[in-house]
């Protein structure tokens, strides 16, 4: 059993080596938290999610840049500068697969069967979603297709968890399905479905603010989450025509 000490070491210690942008470190710290194998406090749940992302996004930023390059390339027909970009792509991509790997093994095996709370639980499967999406998006053929039926049966067993225990209004719900719909619209394609998904979250959360005294804490943390719905939503509407072909890294959508 973990003592408090022990994880208010390891915390203060991901904290610090995110504050000195040593994120290899602050990864480190967190897995060790996190093979604990207990319920992770709000705190801690968001310095291990935001450790990931610090080593997740700028692999993301650099993959997508150079397959906008390497389209241009193609065009020009410079097939030799199209098979150096592709090496480097490649090692990306197996950075990529390394961190995803990575996390999905923690969340399979220390921190979704170890939770009794709802939110941490909704939590971890969007993460589950996220990651897998993120595998998508480099992936091909046969693994792509993998990657995109498990993003999607984790982003709908997130929404079944959160429909019931968890308002309208709450910010992990909220940015679960601000990432499902991304996927639905950017990765599968299925636009419509992806507005749908947008629209509906947007409008019950509104009614909620509306209808209801908040909580100051949930109304903060929300708000901001609304503002990205309620962007995607405006910029969709106004995007290429619905069902149209089109790679998702020329109309990424903001996402958590």
């Amino acid at each position: 059993m973990a003592s408090s000490a022990e994880r208010n070491d390891l915390l203060f210690a991901a904290k610090v080596a995110e504050q000195a942008q040593r994120y290899d470190e602050m990864v480190d710290a967190m897995k060790k938290l996190v093979t604990m194998k207990i319920e992770l406090s709000p705190e801690e749940r968001s310095a291990f999610s935001m450790a990931y992302k610090k080593e997740i996004e700028p692999r993301r930023s650099s993959w997508g840049i150079l397959q906008q390059i390497k389209t241009n390339e193609e065009i020009n027909g410079a097939k030799q500068k199209v098979m150096r970009i592709r090496e480097i792509q490649e090692k990306i991509e197996r950075e990529l697969s390394s961190v995803c790997d990575e996390m999905m093994n923690l969340l399979d095996k220390h921190l979704i069967p170890f939770t009794t709370n709802d939110e941490n639980c909704v939590f971890y499967l969007k993460m589950k979603g996220d990651y897998y999406r993120y595998m998508a998006e480099y992936k091909t053929g046969t693994e792509k297709k993998k990657s995109i039926n498990n993003s999607l049966k984790a982003y709908q067993a997130a929404t079944a968890k959160a429909e019931s225990p968890l308002p309208p209004l709450n910010p992990i719900m909220l940015g679960s399905n601000l990432n499902y719909s991304v996927f639905l619209y950017d990765i599968v394609k299925a636009r419509r479905r992806g507005m749908a998904v947008a629209r509906r979250t947007f409008d019950e959360a509104v009614e909620e603010i509306t209808s209801k005294e908040l909580n100051e804490k949930m109304y903060e943390d929300s708000v901001p989450i609304l503002e990205l719905i309620k962007e995607n939503l405006h910029r969709w509407a106004a995007d290429v025509p619905l069902g149209s072909d089109i790679h998702p890294y020329f109309i990424r959508r903001l996402s958590l």
